[in-house]
């Protein structure tokens, strides 16, 4: 979908009963005039004889969130659908990258590792394409999530995200070179279970990676030597589909409770990379180098599918989730060791004034006095800082000026 400005002088009256579609007639003239207000609409086919609006967005008011939840999708003609679990470890900039391709904030983002907490989907449409991205927490073994006592979802999310995908999409973190030569070994069982699915290799932050020089032993280490090079740019590799083997794994595989707990290793034959990957991306989510190819490329891939959400969907999370997620985005941005991650962050208002901006209270309960003079800050300067930076934030998801009132016990 192209986002263009629209007046409201050309706003349609539609009745309540009927539903709000947007993506028809893609090809028909339209006509596009520019309003202050910064909110986007899709576009509109002004000489069809059923003309329609839509303004996809985050709706702040609950009762909004509810009813564009239970919209049927309206089918546009010829629909395809993709839906693209991205996997990685902690860390690697996979929100950053769905915050990119889906070009809206709907994922948190810190430098610190487990800002994401449970899996959500963000949703992109282009014409009669839609893409649904299904963002995870990062891949923790369930030794390592019992050991640091993190939710369940940092084990299931992703097991459920592949289940669900058509593709996969791997994400390593290039310029770290404690990392960047190998592949998780849990990611790699998951591909092993999971390897009649078609998957790619996306290595991020190749702006912040030191030694270019290394990126081709690199590559044939993360391919198991299937990419003799690579052009930092998208480049097709070596994936016969005889070398891809359709038959499906044992039971385990529809139960992802026993997939992530099973301690089968992966063929000994992958070693540390994957063979079967089709196509590898070098981007940099953070500077939006590559993005447009790896988006391009996952539109093409779009299978003929009836779409999964109504066209002004943005993200499947609920506000009050979104909310205290980019909250805690930004507590773990000042925040030192573990304190922003056992930080207790519960929603005591949640307003909409008559400007039809929200008015939002969150209380922010600490476990001891030294954890919330941490959160205050010498004479205020954390927290404020804090709220400064989420209010901001909050405005990008929402699109609407937030009124915000943070608690600290």
């Amino acid at each position: 979908m192209v986002f263009s400005k629209i007046n409201r002088s050309t706003f349609l009256l539609i009745r309540e009963s009927q539903i709000l579609c947007g993506h028809f007639n893609r090809f028909a003239s339209t006509s596009m005039t520019s309003v202050n207000d910064g909110e986007y609409h899709s576009k509109i086919d002004l000489k069809s004889s059923n003309p329609i609006h839509v303004n996809k967005k985050i709706p702040v008011a609950i009762d909004e969130f509810e009813r564009i939840k239970s919209l049927k999708p309206c089918q546009p003609e010829n629909p395809h659908l993709l839906k693209v679990s991205i996997l990685g470890e902690p860390n690697v900039g996979k929100s950053t990258l769905t915050n990119k391709l889906v070009k809206w904030k709907v994922c948190a983002v810190s430098r610190k590792v487990h800002t994401t907490r449970r899996k959500a989907s963000a949703i992109f449409v282009e014409d009669n394409k839609q893409i649904v991205f299904l963002d995870t927490p990062g891949f923790v073994s369930p030794e390592l999530s019992k050991k640091h006592n993190l939710e369940a979802s940092f084990v299931m999310d992703p097991v459920r995200s592949i289940m669900d995908a058509d593709i996969i999409a791997v994400v390593v973190d290039i310029s770290n070179k404690w990392i960047n030569n190998r592949i998780n070994q849990d990611v790699l069982q998951l591909l092993q279970d999971y390897k009649e699915k078609k998957s790619i290799l996306i290595l991020n932050k190749i702006d912040a990676m030191k030694s270019k020089s290394r990126m081709p032993s690199l590559l044939k280490i993360l391919t198991n030597n299937t990419a003799d090079d690579i052009l930092y740019s998208s480049i097709q590799l070596n994936n016969s589909e005889d070398n891809i083997s359709n038959k499906k794994t044992e039971d385990t595989k529809e139960n992802p409770e026993n997939i992530a707990r099973s301690k089968s290793s992966v063929l000994k034959e992958t070693g540390k990379g994957w063979p079967l990957f089709s196509k590898v991306f070098t981007v940099s989510a953070l500077k939006n180098i590559g993005i447009d190819d790896l988006r391009n490329y996952l539109l093409n891939e779009a299978l003929p599918k009836e779409w999964m959400y109504h066209d002004c969907v943005v993200t499947d999370q609920h506000p009050h989730a979104l909310a205290i997620t980019i909250l805690r985005e930004k507590l773990l941005e000042y925040l030192p060791e573990e304190i922003p991650y056992i930080l207790d962050l519960q929603i005591y208002k949640w307003n909409i004034l008559n400007t039809g901006s929200p008015e939002i209270g969150i209380k922010i309960k600490c476990h001891n006095s030294r954890h919330k003079r941490f959160v205050i800050g010498p004479a205020g300067k954390h927290i404020s800082l804090c709220v400064e930076k989420y209010r901001n934030a909050l405005k990008e998801a929402f699109k609407k000026d937030i009124l915000v009132h943070i608690n600290v016990e």
